[in-house]
């Protein structure tokens, strides 16, 4: 794992577990039809065994073509952190009250959940204020969970990456906001 956290990491798709996806849905399709065959189960109950499992296979294909493996699905760098699943805009690491992982270790977790100061109204940009207080009933946003996918990058380095990027810079916005409210005049 990398430790410079002044360098911008960006996660993208991975086309080949895609592929791999792909394969195993055909490999059980060929499966399923070959136990249904030799069952001797008729022709009406073969095809409505395999229609489902044939517009899965549609849907995970079409997806695959749909998917866009140039564009970053998660960049993680000193300005914060964005996630273009939850929402177009980096949210910086001081907007950010704590960030907690599925697991006690980072390196195991499935999913980060990103927890929001209610300070950060006032700095994050609208479209975001809208996504993370929308529906919100208290004064609190909703959390926000990157949940892991198919990346060219492993999860766990994902989230070790969150993890020591949130250590680094949210340390450095408390210390400038302590250091602004020492030398503001009174």
């Amino acid at each position: 794992m990398h430790t410079d956290t002044t360098s911008v990491r960006e996660i993208r798709y991975s086309r080949s577990s895609f592929r791999i996806v792909i394969a195993i849905y055909c490999l059980l399709a060929i499966g399923l039809a070959a136990i249904l065959i030799r069952a001797g189960v008729g022709r009406f109950y073969t095809i409505i065994g395999l229609l489902p499992l044939a517009l899965f296979i549609a849907f995970i294909v079409y997806e695959y073509f749909r998917r866009d493996f140039l564009t970053p699905v998660i960049t993680i760098g000193p300005q914060g952190i964005q996630d273009i699943r939850v929402a177009a805009g980096f949210i910086p690491w001081g907007c950010m009250d704590g960030v907690i992982f599925a697991s006690l270790d980072p390196k195991m977790a499935k999913t980060a959940t990103i927890f929001l100061s209610p300070e950060s109204k006032n700095i994050l940009s609208t479209d975001l204020v809208a996504k993370f207080w929308k529906g919100s009933k208290r004064s609190r946003p909703r959390l926000v969970l990157i949940r892991r996918g198919q990346f060219d990058t492993r999860f766990k380095e994902i989230t070790a990456a969150i993890d020591l990027y949130y250590r680094v810079y949210k340390a450095r916005a408390q210390n400038a906001e302590i250091a602004r409210e020492q030398h503001a005049p009174a």
